[in-house]
């Protein structure tokens, strides 16, 4: 009976504890970690796409729209919708014009890693609604769908409001759309 209580206290004691690291840890990160702020940002990439006809290249623009809701000295996260013109292509085919236009709408999560006092790497993950507007031979056809797609990349921060980026975004859809860009993010608090 006595070794069962003696069991029982330290089971107690056990829980006690943990709860207590527990509520030390989440006062210390509430200390350090603060819903951020609002973000816009616009950028350019050289975008690389496998048609059914060949892979293609175009140069093309892309903009969103952010809000970090946690920043600590640690960690990062924000929740991004965003517009990426996909590309637009045309030539012939065995003297058969044709031409793709694609663009995409997006929702993503994205953790930054701060690595320096300038400098944060990040990964971003999340869906896209994709169009893809096509001609082959003079007959169009659109198709819609909701793909994944993935991203990485760094940036610099500039007085804690501007950042310059660079990053690679892959688009998962019918024309597998691969992305590298360049562009700027403005903070808003």
């Amino acid at each position: 009976m006595e070794v069962s209580l003696l069991l029982n206290r330290s089971k107690v004691t056990f829980v006690h504890g943990c709860a207590s690291l527990a509520a030390l840890v989440l006062s210390l990160a509430a200390t350090t970690a603060r819903a951020d702020s609002l973000y816009i940002g616009a950028g350019a990439y050289f975008t690389d796409a496998e048609l059914t006809v060949g892979g293609e290249d175009d140069i093309t623009p892309a903009g969103f729209i952010g809000y970090q809701f946690l920043d600590s000295n640690v960690l990062m996260l924000s929740v991004e919708a965003g517009y990426y013109d996909l590309g637009s292509w045309s030539g012939n085919v065995n003297e058969i014009p044709y031409s793709f236009d694609a663009s995409a709408l997006t929702i993503a999560g994205v953790a930054y890693v701060p690595v320096g006092p300038f400098f944060e790497i990040y990964g971003k993950a999340g869906f896209a609604a994709v169009e893809v507007e096509s001609r082959f031979a003079d007959i169009p056809r659109t198709d819609d769908d909701t793909e994944s797609f993935i991203g990485a990349g760094f940036a610099v921060d500039f007085f804690d409001t501007v950042d310059i980026y660079a990053e690679y975004l892959q688009f998962h859809n019918r024309i597998d759309s691969q992305m590298v860009g360049v562009g700027i993010r403005f903070d808003f608090f």
